[in-house]
C-alpha cells in the first residue's frame, strides 16, 4: 500500500513539472530581464508590454534574447559559407542535444517555396560560438541525431 502511495505521489509531481506554463513571455535587455505580457516587433524595436501594464520600445542592439509563445531567440551572428558577415540576427533555438545547439533563421527570399516567401536556414552554435552552417545533406543527419523529423523542419 506504501508503494502504491509513493508511486503516486512521484507521478503527481512528474506531472505537475511537465505541465508548466510555456506560454510567458519575455526579453533580455543589457539592463536585465523583462517579464511582457505581449512583445511586437518592428524594424528595428519591439514594442513591449510589461505585466504591470508598463509600455516600453527597446532597439534590437540592446536585446540579447527573448521568448514569444515558448519559443526562444537568441542573437547571434550570421554565418554566410562558413564565414563570418558583420550581421547579427535572431535565431530560434530549435532543440539542444549535449553541448550543441540547432539554430532556425527565417529569411524572405523571392520565389521561395516557403509559405510568405520565407525559407529557412539552420545553424549549429557551441554556446554563442558558430561550430557549422547546415545545408540539404546535412541537415537530415543533423535531425536524426537531435531526436528531429526532417520532414517537419
Amino acid at each position: 500500500m506504501k508503494r502504491i502511495g509513493v508511486i503516486l505521489l512521484g507521478s503527481l509531481l512528474c506531472l505537475s513539472g511537465i505541465a508548466k506554463d510555456l506560454g510567458g513571455s519575455w526579453v533580455i535587455t543589457d539592463q536585465g530581464r523583462m517579464d511582457c505580457k505581449k512583445v511586437n516587433l518592428g524594424l528595428s524595436k519591439a514594442r513591449i508590454i510589461q505585466e504591470n501594464g508598463q509600455k516600453n520600445e527597446v532597439s534590437f542592439s540592446a536585446i540579447n534574447s527573448f521568448s514569444l509563445n515558448g519559443r526562444l531567440f537568441t542573437k547571434l551572428r550570421v554565418y554566410i559559407d562558413n564565414k563570418p558577415t558583420r550581421q547579427m540576427a535572431f535565431m530560434e533555438l530549435v532543440r539542444t542535444c549535449g553541448d550543441l545547439d540547432l539554430y532556425k533563421l527565417g529569411c524572405y527570399e523571392l520565389g521561395s517555396d516557403g509559405p510568405g516567401g520565407i525559407s529557412y536556414r539552420y545553424f549549429l552554435y557551441r554556446g554563442n560560438n558558430f561550430y557549422l552552417a547546415l545545408n540539404e545533406k546535412t541537415l537530415p543527419n543533423i535531425c536524426l541525431n537531435f531526436g528531429l523529423n526532417y520532414d517537419e523542419m
